[in-house]
């Protein structure tokens, strides 16, 4: 081969294409699974701690809400030596439901809904940093009217929009003779989680 020749397959072979480098490669892949580690411990530690444990009362069914949007129904509550009370059956047909409290205290009303599993749901119906009070159902999750923000039905776990940490907040419940009843006193001093921050002391 002469000098010519060895030249051209010289350049040839400087010039050729080899691909990324491996290690650098390597590097871009590490740095990017501890950059989805660390914007996922951020918000897991931006989560709000409940202060109560939800009720556990299953329906006996699993209501199907795929493909539906369903508004709230209002019904009437009752007030009686401490405990509020609203039907169960009502919410059993309507799905979910707003229901007025006045003189409980800061709370106004109550959310209640039947959970893709068949579980009651009762809650505090507000929507803490938008203040609304009005939430829909839309498939398997649970929005806020105002904010469109969406929570996953079953838990109350934020999915979307501008107050995923500030679900309606479940409240413990009981179930008796066809009605759910809540404790006044749980709610005399109720004040939004939006307001006392994650610094609220687990209560159950």
């Amino acid at each position: 081969m002469d000098t010519q020749n060895k030249k051209q397959e010289f350049l040839s072979e400087s010039t050729r294409y080899r691909g990324p480098n491996r290690i650098v490669l390597l590097v871009f892949v590490l740095a990017a699974v501890v950059l989805v580690g660390a914007v996922y411990a951020a918000t897991r530690s931006e989560e709000v701690p409940r202060r109560w444990q939800g009720g556990s009362y299953n329906v006996g069914y699993q209501p199907n809400y795929k493909g539906k949007v369903i508004s709230m129904t209002d019904i009437p509550s009752r007030s009686d030596s401490g405990v509020i009370s609203f039907s169960l059956e009502e919410v059993k047909k309507n799905s979910i439901v707003y229901t007025d409290i006045p003189g409980a205290g800061p709370v106004d009303a109550l959310v209640a809904y039947i959970s893709p599993a068949g579980r009651l749901v009762v809650g505090v119906a507000m929507c803490e940093p938008c203040r609304s009070q009005r939430f829909h159902i839309d498939d398997n999750i649970l929005v806020c009217d105002t904010c469109g923000t969406r929570w996953y039905l079953n838990d109350l776990q934020g999915i979307s929009g501008g107050c995923p940490q500030y679900p309606p907040e479940e409240l413990p419940y009981e179930v008796e003779d066809g009605g759910v009843k809540v404790q006044t006193s749980l709610l005399k001093d109720w004040s939004p989680r939006a307001e006392v921050g994650t610094q609220v002391s687990g209560r159950n």
